[in-house]
Parts: C-alpha cells; sequence; structure tokens
C-alpha cells in the first residue's frame, strides 16, 4: 500500500501534471524595457487558475505546471484569482457531462490529502481554502477577504469556487465557504447542479428557486458570482436579476472561436450593462488560436463589443490546458496588446483595472 502511495504521489501525480498542464516552446514575443517597466508598474490580475487543485508546494519555483508564486511575481502579477475544483466527470467533453461519475478521488488520494477529501466535494473546497491559507501564512502572500485587502502591497490571492455543487444543495453551506475565505463562486461547472444549469451539462437548465437565494446572499455577503460554464439560461437568469457586476472569469467569444462554453456577442453587451467583467482564456478550447495572437485577437473583439470597461484575464493556468506561455511570461501578452493598437491606458484596465473595480464595488467592507 504505501509503495503504490508513493508511486502515485512521486510518479502518476508528476507525470500527468506535467502532461495537462503543458507550457509550449513557442517563440518569445519580444518586450522592450519601456513595455516590461509599463507591465511591472500596472495592477495586474489574472481572474481563474486551478493550480491548488494539484497539490503543489506553490511557494516554490517549479518546472511544473504553469503557475507558481515565483513566477507569478516575475510576470508582475498583483492579484491571482485561485480557483478551486471539486469535481470533474469521467469522459469530460464540452457537449454534456452527467453528474454520476468523478475523476478526482485518483486525484486527491495521489496527492495525500485527507481521506474526508476523496469523495466529498464540500470537503475538497474547504481543505484547499485551508491550504491557500497556509501558503499565505508561510509566504508573502497576502488574501484578499475584505475591500481594503486590494491595496495591500505585493502580490495577492483571492479564493474563488468552480461550481456551486460543492454546497451539496444546502444554502447554509454558503455562509461556511464565505467564512473559509470564498469570495467568488461560479454557479455550475461541467455538469448541471441544484444552482443552475451547466453550459455542459444534460439538461442546460436555468438558475433554480434555490440558486435565486443564494444569488441573493452571495450578493450580501459581497460574494462575487462568476458565469463562467453557466448554461445559457442560466447566464440571463441570473442577469435578469443581480444587483452587483458579474463575472465570466474565464472564457472565449463565439466570434473568434465557436464553442459551448465562449460567449455570444449578445452575453458580451449583456455583462457590459451590468457592469462586469469578462476574463478572455488561453486555452484552444477559448481562442481556437491559443497563440499570443489568437489570445489578443480574442481580447480585441471583446472589447470592440462590450467596451474597454468590460475586458480582464482569465488565463485558466493549471486547468488542464496547453498554453503558449506561463505566468512568468505574461509581459508578453502586454506587448502583444499594445501592438495591436490599443493604448497604455487601455491595456491597463485590461490587465487588471477592470477587475479590480468590480471587486472594489463587490467586496465586504
Amino acid at each position: 500500500m504505501l509503495i503504490a502511495l508513493c508511486l502515485l504521489r512521486f510518479a502518476v501525480l508528476p507525470y500527468y501534471d506535467n502532461r495537462l498542464n503543458a507550457v509550449l516552446a513557442a517563440e518569445a514575443y519580444p518586450v522592450s524595457p519601456a513595455v516590461r517597466e509599463f507591465h511591472q508598474t500596472s495592477f495586474v490580475a489574472d481572474m481563474h487558475a486551478d493550480s491548488l487543485l494539484w497539490g503543489r508546494e506553490l511557494d516554490k519555483s517549479r518546472r511544473r505546471g504553469q503557475l507558481d508564486l515565483p513566477r507569478l511575481r516575475a510576470g508582475g502579477v498583483d492579484l491571482q484569482v485561485f480557483s478551486v475544483v471539486t469535481k470533474v466527470p469521467w469522459g469530460l467533453n464540452y457537449e454534456a457531462n452527467a453528474d454520476d461519475s468523478d475523476i478526482l478521488p485518483i486525484l486527491f488520494i495521489a496527492a495525500w490529502r485527507s481521506p474526508a477529501t476523496w469523495f466529498d466535494p464540500k470537503q475538497r473546497a474547504l481543505v484547499q481554502a485551508r491550504e491557500l491559507s497556509r501558503l499565505a501564512d508561510r509566504s508573502s502572500l497576502s488574501l484578499v477577504l475584505r475591500r481594503r485587502d486590494l491595496a495591500a502591497d505585493g502580490l495577492r490571492g483571492l479564493l474563488a469556487l468552480e461550481g456551486m455543487h460543492a454546497l451539496g444543495g444546502r444554502a447554509d453551506n454558503l455562509d461556511e465557504f464565505f467564512a473559509a475565505g470564498y469570495r467568488m463562486m461560479g454557479l455550475a461547472h461541467f455538469f448541471d447542479n441544484e444552482i443552475a444549469g451547466s453550459a455542459h451539462g444534460q439538461a442546460k437548465h436555468g438558475l433554480t428557486e434555490l440558486g435565486r437565494r443564494l444569488v441573493e446572499r452571495m450578493e450580501s455577503l459581497g460574494i462575487t458570482i462568476d458565469l463562467a460554464h453557466a448554461s445559457a439560461t442560466a447566464f440571463a437568469d441570473t442577469i435578469a436579476v443581480a444587483t452587483r457586476p458579474l463575472v465570466v472569469s474565464h472564457t472565449g467569444v463565439k466570434a473568434t472561436c465557436a464553442g459551448a462554453r465562449n460567449l455570444s456577442d449578445e452575453q458580451l453587451r449583456a455583462i457590459a450593462g451590468n457592469g462586469g467583467v469578462v476574463g478572455i482564456g488561453y486555452w484552444k478550447g477559448a481562442v481556437c488560436d491559443a497563440s499570443l495572437a489568437g489570445i489578443t485577437r480574442a481580447i480585441g473583439h471583446a472589447v470592440e463589443v462590450a467596451g474597454i470597461d468590460h475586458v480582464g484575464l482569465g488565463s485558466d493556468f493549471d486547468g488542464s490546458i496547453t498554453a503558449a506561455f506561463d505566468s512568468a511570461s505574461l509581459p508578453q501578452l502586454t506587448a502583444s496588446l499594445l501592438a495591436s493598437g490599443l493604448s497604455k491606458a487601455e491595456v491597463g484596465k485590461i490587465l487588471g483595472g477592470n477587475l479590480r473595480r468590480v471587486l472594489d464595488s463587490n467586496l465586504p467592507e
């Protein structure tokens, strides 16, 4: 048994982490000293990364994956949203997934996490929240829990939940998750749940009655609601009842990459009308052309339709994607955006200014 656990921890897990979270050896986009200085002095925020899932020691520099604290600092990132994944169905696809299977027990066992997490999405969420808190305790990372935390110096982290199925259909669990540090929550992930339908679910239903109550409660607590992965009906239902700015933390746009989870121009305009922000992702399913040029093109279309005040960055680093660059190389994207004709003021909003405005509006005092 011990030999099997060691093989999982030190051979199988690193192998799949490297394979699923690869960084292409792409030619570097030129970054001039002036652009690098602009990037480093801008407020830079990434709206979505799944790095906590893999059980790495993120305070150490590694070759594995796409993100760790040293690489975030090298990439000039001021705020990283750490998303927590709690259930992933077997045979994962963008079209239709049932909720009756789960691949994550293997990963949580391989990472030597508590047996309480092996088969319980709620415990997975709470344990990963504690892991982020411990990471902050032993490093210079500071956690964003209140509005004033946005003004802290150095690298900051914000905890997000990817799919409210982790609540187990119980409204009282929301307050427990808030107490654990969650300040952003996606309604659904890859399957429908008791709160909302998923763009990848079977029924793809809208916001349920419980979902409507929880939207109101999240807004009162200061939790930012994330519509990434939400079904089109759940997206529209939430827009209709929301009183605070929403986000779509990591996505693409249908105009440059048709796909089940990418946003239509109508949805882009709806987020803009709500005052929210859309985070453009870096992977093939979001942008089709997962190069700096492809990402820049998707951002440009989102800006054209939604407006410059409603677009941000949503990498999906370590979310089982292949990326053209890692978090340390983010200045390359800044250079590409400036080369596309956007002004420094406009690029500054995309890099993080827009998300900062939304969080400043939503976070508790």
